[in-house]
């Protein structure tokens, strides 16, 4: 009894963090429509909505740079540590961004101060999701590593969820208190995660990186990044997208993206119980697979669409997500390197997310506007699944040829 309570402290100490990291993530993507008429206003709305998707990728050097920090401290120190300064940063400056003046009341310094606080959340951020993972799955049994995986990152799903419910039913006229919202929601999971208790023993020493662990780190990378791609694109991009391409509003599209998390939440847990006698690597070349030939015909699709129809698109693209996203975790820890795991798995997810998944609405917005081709987002969904399927099919002629080395 004792040993399960100290795992269920584990797991909620895990998650805690997770889920409010992506509340504070998301929030700002799900209120986009809205804010980038307060902080860029501009004659053409769609370059005030570009230049608001343009502040998600601005953490190109942020997030690395604190994945980085957070990698050393958390493979020296333990995770516990890093994961206690990650959510007190993310805390505090998720409510000070709802403090922020607009554009009409200071001028150009309303939108230095937001970009300066998303700078902010995305260097906290990067060794959150790492981190708890690694916090957590390190104390799981092998064979259940990929379920356990599943329900952490459903535990993320839940965050973005509640942020595009808050979004939806606040809207514009209450956007300040979303962002506050999301720094009181830190402080029970900072007193949960002071009182949680770590099995860590630091590696005796550092060895030098082999070619085997930067085609594991170069894989986490790539593998995060159509992850994270496809979760910007349906999440994030579709919902200022699809007002300009079809028949669905914006209040109709944040509607659905809510349903649609509801529907990822639940199918998180399934593909993680199946990863139990499936192979993990199988679940990603098949996500991979799918996302390289399904996103051309998706995206034609969304040309005059109705609801039902985008609703359709979406759905699908969500699947082939929860393909990947259920066993990613346990497979990213099973594949970096065990004396730095903490800096391969987050550096990789940081590099993936910021320079090719953050990147996607923006670079999928400005495709659109110079080609007026509808199905030009999807150039970016199928580079980064071809881009990771390369990656790990160099991961394991790599690994065989270390075998064969002996």
């Amino acid at each position: 009894m004792f040993i399960e309570q100290k795992s269920t402290q584990r797991y909620f100490s895990a998650i805690i963090g997770h889920i409010l990291k992506y509340y504070d993530k998301s929030i700002y993507g799900f209120l986009i429509p809205f804010l980038a008429p307060l902080f860029f206003p501009h004659a053409d709305p769609v370059y005030s909505l570009l230049a608001g998707y343009a502040l998600l990728p601005l953490g190109i050097l942020a997030k690395p740079l604190g994945a980085y920090v957070f990698g050393r401290l958390g493979d020296r120190w333990g995770r516990k540590f890093c994961l206690f300064i990650t959510l007190l940063g993310m805390g505090c400056t998720t409510g000070a961004i709802g403090c922020l003046p607009t554009f009409e009341e200071a001028g150009w310094i309303g939108p230095f101060l937001l970009t300066l606080g998303r700078l902010l959340q995305n260097f906290f951020a990067a060794g959150e999701s790492s981190g708890g993972a690694l916090f957590l799955l390190e104390h799981t049994e092998e064979k259940k590593r990929g379920l356990m995986s599943s329900l952490f990152d459903a535990s993320g799903i839940l965050g973005i969820f509640l942020a595009a419910l808050a979004a939806t039913l606040a809207g514009e006229a209450h956007w300040r208190w979303l962002f506050w919202l999301g720094g009181l929601a830190s402080l029970p999971g900072l007193f949960i995660r002071h009182s949680s208790e770590e099995i860590f023993t630091p590696p005796k020493k550092q060895t030098t990186w082999k070619r085997r662990d930067w085609a594991a780190f170069f894989a986490v990378a790539a593998v995060s990044g159509f992850s994270y791609a496809n979760y910007y694109l349906l999440s994030t991009f579709l919902n200022g997208f699809l007002p300009l391409v079809s028949q669905v509003t914006a209040q109709e599209a944040l509607v659905l993206n809510t349903l649609l998390l509801g529907v990822d939440f639940l199918l998180l847990p399934l593909f993680g119980w199946l990863s139990l006698h499936v192979k993990k690597e199988i679940f990603i070349f098949t996500s991979l697979f799918l996302g390289a030939c399904m996103a051309l015909p998706l995206f034609l699709l969304l040309d005059g669409a109705n609801l039902w129809i985008a609703g359709g698109v979406r759905i699908t693209l969500t699947v082939i997500g929860v393909c990947l996203a259920a066993p990613y975790h346990a497979w990213a820890m099973e594949t970096a390197p065990q004396e730095r795991r903490f800096m391969v798995c987050a550096m990789g997810a940081a590099l993936g997310d910021r320079l090719i998944g953050a990147s996607a609405p923006a670079a999928g917005l400005w495709l659109y506007h110079q080609t007026g081709w509808i199905a030009s987002p999807s150039i970016l969904l199928i580079g980064s699944a071809l881009l990771a399927g390369g990656s790990l099919l160099h991961l394991k002629w790599q690994i065989a040829r270390q075998s064969e080395l002996g």
